[in-house]
């Protein structure tokens, strides 16, 4: 009877933890997330707020500092050599720790004809899409030092209207309101449309609202509930989900984790695929349906947690070994680290001598109870962590890259 009772009360357990849960310190009425920094990030499009999350979005602190108390629904644009960008209207704002925002001069833009709709990073150059306030056209600018210089006019003949902008495997993609995409190969100076053999009769398949690529891979988005794949850089399409009855279900942001792991936010909710696009199926326990949570806008991942943003201004996440099994089983073998001094008093060098020349790479270093208590930026394969508020005792880092841990050691303080 014990071992009955114990049976069904893990499985409750289980069924009760294994689902999204939303994040109530927040009460955002905005819908936008991303990750940096080993940090999760959301924003409120009702005011200028700005909030950061150390433990993977179990809490959350203002991290807006800088940030115009005029510019409400900042969004967050790209992570370039350190650097995260977000903007709003025609205001950009730059930060190498997602908080003390400093603004660019963007007076190449006219703020009273034209907003921004997305920025990409591709080849090491920043660049930022508008679209009129009324009318047609896209125009391309690009960053140089802290202020953003007009790059080119896409012809309206190309395209009347672009949703985002994205880089795809090195060339800069643009999801547009007519044409499904356009791209350039030379940096943003000429654009052409690369629909391939894509012709959708549906006018909302017309509406490209995300897009998304692995190394092998390109997908895309569209405003009516259809996601589309090409693994020749778009010379053929095929679809391959479908969340649309013949009305517009917008699918809303596409986040590839890798070549097999891809995670999708829609108005049917999250939608995945742990077999490179082959297949992919829902997981919705926990939304909340009829106050909107299944909305899902933006996702991405924050260390070993999804993160979500849902039209109704909460914030979910759900552990991401959940979707995808043994995620979190890292192999130390996988990248070699190292740090030093150890034993540390003051400060300590955490060393990946493998990750020199990646970009997105982070460390998170963890109290006994597993509590994060520190989280860096690491730069050239190396991060320097300040250890003066940290206590005497053992602790264990771990090493991320692209959120995919890959090493994890141990750091004694005295």
């Amino acid at each position: 009877m014990k071992k009955l009772l114990l049976s069904i009360l893990s499985i409750c357990s289980f069924t009760a933890f294994s689902q999204w849960a939303q994040v109530t310190a927040l009460g955002l009425s905005g819908h936008d997330c991303y990750s940096a920094f080993g940090k999760a990030f959301a924003s409120d499009a009702g005011s200028n707020t700005l909030n950061a999350s150390t433990d993977d979005g179990a809490t959350w602190s203002l991290s807006n500092t800088g940030i115009s108390s005029f510019s409400v629904g900042v969004k967050f644009g790209a992570l370039n050599a350190g650097t995260l960008y977000a903007f709003r209207n025609t205001e950009i704002y730059q930060s190498t720790t997602g908080n003390g925002w400093t603004a660019n001069n963007t007076s190449a833009m006219n703020s009273s004809a034209e907003v921004i709709k997305g920025i990409a990073v591709s080849s090491g150059s920043v660049f930022a899409m508008t679209v009129p306030i009324s009318g047609s056209g896209i125009k391309i600018y690009q960053l140089s030092g802290t202020t953003w210089n007009f790059k080119a006019n896409v012809p309206i003949a190309t395209a009347n209207l672009g949703n985002c902008i994205e880089d795809m495997n090195g060339e800069l993609w643009i999801g547009t309101t007519a044409t499904l995409s356009i791209r350039s190969t030379n940096g943003g100076t000429t654009w052409a449309a690369c629909n391939g053999t894509l012709s959708p009769t549906n006018w909302w398949d017309k509406f490209v609202l995300c897009q998304g690529a692995t190394s092998t891979t390109l997908f895309m988005g569209t405003y009516g509930g259809r996601l589309f794949k090409s693994t020749n850089n778009g010379s053929t399409w095929s679809t391959i989900y479908n969340i649309s009855n013949g009305a517009t279900i917008s699918i809303s942001d596409i986040f590839v984790r890798s070549n097999n792991d891809i995670l999708v936010a829609c108005d049917s909710g999250f939608v995945y695929s742990n077999d490179g696009g082959a297949t992919f199926q829902k997981n919705n326990l926990g939304l909340n349906y009829s106050n909107s949570e299944y909305l899902l806008r933006k996702i991405t991942i924050a260390g070993s947690y999804i993160i979500a943003s849902t039209a109704n201004g909460a914030i979910v996440r759900r552990p991401l070994n959940q979707i995808f099994s043994g995620i979190n089983e890292i192999d130390p073998l996988v990248v070699e680290s190292k740090v030093y001094p150890n034993p540390a008093t003051s400060f300590a060098t955490i060393e990946a001598t493998g990750l020199v020349l990646e970009k997105d790479c982070n460390v998170k270093v963890t109290d006994v109870l597993g509590r994060t208590v520190s989280a860096a930026e690491m730069k050239n394969g190396k991060a320097e962590i300040n250890l003066s508020n940290f206590s005497s005792g053992v602790y264990t880092y771990c090493i991320y890259n692209d959120h995919t841990a890959v090493s994890k050691g141990k750091l004694v303080v005295q």
